[in-house]
């Protein structure tokens, strides 16, 4: 049997990174390929606790190494959890303690630099230091796994970057199915699952009361992490109010999956606001066409053509007018809003399962165990 260690980092005690690293390593034991985790949740501090910290778990990492003598290490790889204010200084210890064990190593892929365009002069740190960080990254991996088809081409473009064999493996669901309930509501709920963004509150706001203008008389619910008692969710409710609709609002906080996954199937449209466009990379997408909610989401640059092409999934311009205009028509037809989540679901599960991910996973892992990756 082929022997993996799973290696990452979280920050914080809500990790969308670590559930999928956990779900792979057990479905890559179905497919005959055993896994150790070695997984460092760091405590935010300051930069000499935090390198103390990541010190002290590199040299445990590297005990562990030795005495498992893995066939190969699976690294996933969210920068900002290797970074320190947005400076990648924990990657270079990471790969040292990899190194030593001289197994093989794919890095999985979440998020990788940082945009040139973003951020003033913050971000152009970030995104210098980052493609610096990932120029090592790149050099220690046998191979390695992204999670959207632009992210492969952005990797094979970039003439300073070592180059290494490839492969797409679309985020899956870190959710189970829904279990249906009952619903007992006196108004329509259209949900939000991944609520972080700035840029979604005017959005998303303008959208629904857009909506109650005309008529409908909609609740919006945001799912999920990181709940009511939070400045995200202070910034919503201060928007909220501003538009005289702070009773429209409401939290589900953090819930336990199953919980998660049939509030998110109780909407009767959800909603996905990436500005980049609905693409594989975002595990929160794969949860909500999961659910078999309709789902309606913003356009964007990283549009995921295959998704589209489907009619797996309504999408609109950026505006608060196109996306309330296709909620109230998706509300107004429970059979193709129906239909519309049940192609969604069906995308969920075909093209972007956990099943997909661990066979592509395992058969990158076997060419290079082989010799045969290039």
């Amino acid at each position: 049997m082929t022997r993996t260690a799973v290696v990452g980092m979280s920050v914080g005690g809500t990790c969308g990174v670590h559930d999928h690293a956990v779900l792979l390593a057990d479905a890559l034991g179905r497919e005959g390929i055993s896994s150790s985790m070695h997984w460092l949740w760091r405590r935010e501090g300051s930069l000499r606790a935090t390198r103390s910290e990541v010190r002290e778990w590199t040299r445990a990492l590297t005990l562990e190494l030795d005495e498992l003598r893995p066939d190969a290490v699976l690294l996933h790889y969210s920068v900002f959890s290797y970074s320190y204010r947005g400076v990648p200084l924990l990657v270079a210890p990471t790969l040292a303690a990899l190194r030593h064990s001289s197994a093989p190593m794919i890095p999985i892929m979440h998020e990788f630099v940082y945009p040139w365009t973003h951020g003033g002069w913050r971000g152009k740190l970030w995104a210098l230091t980052q493609r610096a960080a990932l120029i090592g990254v790149m050099r220690a991996a046998g191979a390695v796994v992204v999670t959207t088809d632009y992210r492969a081409q952005w990797l094979a473009s970039r003439r300073w970057l070592p180059q290494r064999r490839v492969i797409f493996a679309p985020v899956f669901s870190n959710l189970p199915p829904p279990v249906a309930g009952a619903a007992d509501r006196q108004s329509p709920v259209v949900g939000l699952f991944g609520y972080s963004s700035e840029e979604a509150v005017p959005l998303v706001l303008d959208a629904a009361r857009r909506l109650l203008e005309r008529g409908v008389g909609v609740r919006l619910e945001l799912l999920g992490a990181p709940g009511r008692d939070s400045s995200v969710a202070d910034m919503w409710l201060a928007a909220a109010a501003s538009r005289g609709m702070e009773e429209r609002l409401s939290f589900t906080g953090v819930l336990p999956a199953q919980a998660l996954s049939n509030a998110l199937a109780a909407c009767e449209v959800l909603l996905f606001t990436d500005s980049a466009g609905p693409s594989p990379r975002k595990g929160t997408l794969a949860a909500s066409l999961a659910s078999g909610s309709a789902v309606v989401s913003v356009d964007g640059p990283q549009l995921w053509s295959e998704l589209v092409e489907s009619e797996a999934l309504e999408v609109v311009p950026p505006t608060s007018e196109a996306m309330a205009d296709a909620v109230e028509r998706l509300l107004a037809d429970e059979e193709g809003r129906r239909a519309l989540g049940a192609r969604g679901r069906a995308f969920a599960e075909q093209q972007m399962g956990l099943e997909r991910s661990a066979e592509r996973v395992g058969a990158l892992l076997g060419e290079l165990l082989s010799g045969s990756a290039s």
